[in-house]
């Protein structure tokens, strides 16, 4: 008897549904500045012919330039191409507005990266009338609040990973639906690294076990896949039939941290240290306190150029949250650092974290700082980022520490970690 048929939990068509923006962040520079429209546009966290493309537009594309592309690279396939910079705030505001769309459903959503999330559909609207309805309703709110600029591919099966690689098959602004009857065609038509979750060394680790093609990767048994890649291989099996295998809790946060790169011009001693050490305080205070968190460990860690690093910390200090407190903390770490090389890598993480609402009021600490902290996080949330810094934190405007998460915050966000019926 073959072993999924023992399962209690059985594939079931059109219960999932799988929402990939395309060309997000490129998209969302089109939205915004209607200069970029209808040209190709590569999107770089650097602007110089060393940076890579972290988003093409779908104009790009079509000239062979995705992610990963060097800008020099990507302005040799397409002269025309307009390089710019990555704004991960415009990013975030976005991706928030697509998730009240997409919650606005009667469905379970879960935000799988900034540009990506899952729907889980109740079971009254799993055939394939009411799922093409559902599709249509997000997409013509995209619509409606982008003006086409911004667009999505969907792809609908009986679990998550079916659904994700369906969205891969029509880009821009497809839907394809993948259910029991076209799994084998399905497979077919793809390549082993076509296959999410399949890379170069994995696909020679199929090779060597006779299988070229994911046609031959799904028509393997049990028994095979089980033996030769052990737990991973028997989640293969089943997740290629359709089950549910990758549905994972959200955890809370247990630590959270910031690390810099400081080439080309690293610092040299504590002083030219201490600019950096400042951003990343007030970088990490702001996540604190937008979280509601208090934390009571600290670590230090600092990579010199030529490979070496050197790290202190505090395992158990008073709760804290302001910035004050993180760059008192981070200074007194910093004291047993020794600065004899140039400094290549900085990183702060701060642990041990409980909800402030939930510790003992302290009657001797000193609030002036944590209310200047909350003061200056509401006004730069009102009117934008570094609208106020801290006289401290003014030598070091320099240093860009906004990047953009793919999951983590983002995902937390807008999901319940106690959701019983998907985390149980």
């Amino acid at each position: 008897m073959k072993p999924e048929i023992l399962l209690k939990n059985q594939p079931v068509e059109y219960s999932t549904v799988f929402v990939d923006m395309n060309s997000f962040f490129a998209s969302v520079e089109q939205f915004y500045d209607p200069k970029l429209r209808g040209r190709p546009v590569g999107v770089s966290t650097s602007l110089s012919a060393g940076g890579s493309i972290v988003a093409a537009s779908i104009e790009a594309k079509n000239y062979g330039i995705k992610t990963g592309t060097k800008v020099a690279d990507a302005q040799s396939l397409c002269p025309d191409i307009t390089i710019v910079h990555d704004s991960p705030n415009s990013y975030r505001r976005i991706h928030r507005q697509i998730m009240d769309i997409l919650h606005a459903t009667p469905c379970y959503v879960r935000a799988k990266s900034i540009d990506e999330a899952y729907l889980k559909v109740p079971s009254y609207l799993q055939n394939r009338t009411s799922i093409i309805g559902l599709i249509a309703g997000i997409k013509q709110a995209l619509n409606d609040l982008y003006y086409g600029h911004i667009l999505c591919s969907a792809g609908v099966a009986s679990n998550i990973w079916l659904a994700k690689m369906a969205t891969n098959i029509q880009k821009p602004d497809g839907l394809v639906m993948v259910d029991k009857t076209s799994l084998s065609d399905f497979y077919k038509s793809i390549s082993l690294l076509d296959m999410t979750g399949i890379n170069f060394r994995m696909a020679r680790r199929l090779y060597d076990m006779g299988i070229q093609d994911p046609h031959q990767f799904y028509s393997a048994s049990w028994k095979l896949l089980t033996n030769k890649m052990g737990i991973n291989g028997g989640k293969w099996y089943l997740r290629m039939r359709g089950f549910e295998v990758d549905i994972e809790r959200i955890q809370p946060n247990k630590s959270i941290s910031r690390q810099i790169t400081t080439m080309p011009n690293p610092p040299r001693n504590r002083s030219e240290v201490m600019v950096y050490i400042n951003k990343i305080s007030v970088n990490l205070g702001a996540r604190l306190r937008s979280k509601s968190l208090s934390a009571a460990g600290i670590a230090l860690s600092v990579g010199f150029a030529d490979g070496s690093w050197q790290g202190s910390e505090f395992k158990r200090v008073s709760f804290f949250r302001s910035d004050k407190e993180i760059i008192g903390l981070s200074m007194m770490l910093l004291k047993n650092i020794i600065f004899d090389r140039p400094v290549r890598r900085l990183s702060i993480n701060i642990f041990n974290m409980s909800m402030s609402l939930q510790l003992p009021f302290d009657v001797f600490e000193d609030k002036k700082p944590l209310m200047l902290s909350c003061a200056i996080d509401e006004i730069n949330d009102k009117y934008g980022k570094n609208t106020i810094m801290p006289l401290r934190s003014l030598n070091s405007a320099h240093v860009d520490l906004n990047r953009v998460g793919f999951a983590g915050d983002l995902t937390r966000e807008r999901s319940n970690p106690t959701d019983k019926q998907y985390f149980s």
